[in-house]
């Protein structure tokens, strides 16, 4: 009987230590461990006024809010000011270096030869027939689609361009088109100028790289620009703008 006794107590004493250690010890096994709370993300800035430096960092840009932005036309199709361009966003990580342009492009130092490089934001236009000579308006009408717009560049019989080829940038889907201005400039008359509104040659030789793209319908053109002088650093500057970017329609 006293070893049943003992026995008995045993066991009274193993349950309870068991009832003790699921009280103080069990509900913690398994249980998530405290959650971190995330760093708050930096709000993008936006681009400081004409002829500023940058410093690095994110910023967002609205460039076609209103009928006077750079690369808004009146009368074109594909380029008019419209409510639907008002809002569109780009936000892009900038390196330390760079600046804005009177235009409101980005760009270091400037866009000038032999090592300039710039990315600016445009939406498209018609065409000059003669480049060279390129005084008033346009007259080579373009479709108000990326498409349309990638198509003449490349088919106008005057342009140093390649073919285009399917892109996507952004999240966007368009075409990527390469052009690039003579090393005789001077037999020109007036500025090499391409489209309407955009930007002309800078110097012999410089170099458009054109992502045209569809945004929901309204047609923009991601531009970058360079020289054969440009240093691959800022080369590798730029895509990395590119790789950075975001857009919001």
């Amino acid at each position: 009987m006293n070893s049943n006794i003992l026995r008995f107590a045993a066991a009274a004493a193993v349950v309870l230590a068991v009832i003790l250690a699921i009280r103080f010890i069990g509900p913690n096994i398994g249980a998530p461990g405290p959650t971190a709370t995330p760093s708050p993300t930096a709000s993008p800035m936006p681009l400081p006024p004409p002829d500023s430096s940058l410093e690095a960092g994110t910023y967002r840009v609205t460039p076609f809010a209103d009928a006077g932005a750079a690369g808004v036309c009146e009368g074109q199709a594909g380029c008019t000011e419209s409510p639907a361009d008002d809002s569109i966003g780009f936000t892009v990580t900038v390196p330390d270096g760079w600046s804005i342009s009177a235009l409101g492009g980005i760009w270091v130092d400037s866009n000038a030869p032999p090592d300039g490089a710039m990315l600016i934001f445009f939406r498209g236009g018609w065409l000059y027939e003669d480049p060279c000579n390129a005084s008033g308006s346009p007259s080579m009408e373009v479709g108000p689609t990326a498409d349309d717009f990638a198509t003449a560049i490349a088919d106008h019989p005057l342009f140093d361009a390649t073919e285009p080829v399917d892109v996507t940038l952004g999240g966007y889907a368009g075409q990527y088109v390469d052009i690039r201005a003579p090393s005789d400039l001077e037999q020109c008359v007036g500025e090499y100028r391409l489209w309407d509104p955009g930007i002309y040659a800078q110097g012999p030789e410089h170099r458009w790289h054109l992502w045209i793209l569809d945004v929901d319908g309204t047609r923009v053109v991601v531009q970058t620009m360079d020289y054969p002088g440009t240093p691959a650093d800022r080369r590798a500057e730029l895509q990395a703008m590119l790789d950075s970017l975001e857009i919001t329609p």
